[in-house]
């Protein structure tokens, strides 16, 4: 009886050590993630709320994904914008397209372009993302040469991954721990354990987006029901309506040249909203 007594204490002290025992590479936990966006095209649908405390207005997205660089966006309003605001963008080839004018012009890729970072397709792309935003350093993706003798085995642990909590669960937290009295946030992304899904993302300008509640869909990918983006004071929530493939045929719409409505921001005008709705969709689209 003793002993089983002993052996069970001994259990409860072990396991807390034993789950933060090995943490796995920054290469795995990326090719695990890149793993979960999915194959081919997708059309996802989602409703945006924007807020000042005064005003809530609505948009409805709907985006045609083929990968982090590749993707296109159609905003309408609600019924009281139906016709008065819409936004149409390509993204391609690291630029931004749209039209105004009946003209189609090309701008650089928003710096915190945030849809990226829950498609991203290729784990070497997005090691090199995060290492831009100083999240992981240069070469983290690197692969680690095989040891050739029993003596050239060495436990080298990335002191810029660790083990966190948030939207209660357990993640793999990239990049360095904020300090107690640092008043700003590290710079960081959370990669759920286990399910490799993006469940929280920090850039070095404070611009934080969380994300839960995934459910799988076709062709292995696996996509949040809710967000919430804030910087700043403020906040834009993001429910997702619906995510399905699409035929390889619909590869013809990431052409700029298939742009076919002008840039329509009028509707915004009078609105409380307006200031955080247009520098939602010229910062982070």
């Amino acid at each position: 009886m003793k002993k089983m007594i002993f052996s069970a204490a001994l259990s409860t002290l072990l396991l807390p050590a034993l789950a933060t025992a090995y943490i796995l590479p920054t290469r795995t936990i990326l090719q695990k993630t890149s793993e979960n966006a999915g194959s081919g095209i997708y059309a996802i649908e989602q409703e945006v709320q924007f807020s000042n405390g005064e005003e809530t207005t609505l948009v409805k997205e709907t985006w045609l994904v083929d990968s982090d660089r590749t993707l296109r966006l159609t905003v309408t309003g609600g019924k009281d914008l139906q016709n008065s605001f819409r936004l149409q963008f390509v993204y391609n080839g690291g630029q931004k397209w749209s039209m105004t004018g009946g003209n189609r012009k090309s701008e650089k890729l928003p710096e915190e372009f945030l849809e990226k970072f829950l498609n991203m397709r290729n784990p070497e792309i997005f090691a090199n993302t995060l290492a831009h935003f100083k999240i992981v350093p240069a070469g983290a993706f690197n692969k680690k040469p095989l040891p050739k003798n029993a003596a050239d085995i060495k436990h080298d642990p990335e002191n810029w991954v660790r083990f966190s909590r948030t939207g209660g669960v357990v993640n793999y937290a990239l990049g360095v721990a904020t300090p107690v009295d640092q008043e700003a946030g590290s710079p960081g992304i959370w990669i759920q354990q286990d399910e490799f899904v993006v469940r929280k993302l920090r850039l070095p300008s404070q611009v934080e987006m969380s994300a839960n509640n995934y459910n799988n869909f076709a062709r292995n990918l696996s996509y949040p029901r809710s967000r919430t983006i804030r910087w700043g004071n403020n906040t834009v929530t993001i429910r997702l309506i619906s995510a399905s493939a699409r035929p390889q045929t619909a590869v013809a719409l990431f052409q700029p040249s298939s742009l076919d409505a002008n840039l329509k921001w009028d509707g915004i005008n009078s609105l409380a909203t307006k200031d955080v709705i247009t520098e939602f969709y010229t910062r982070f689209r």
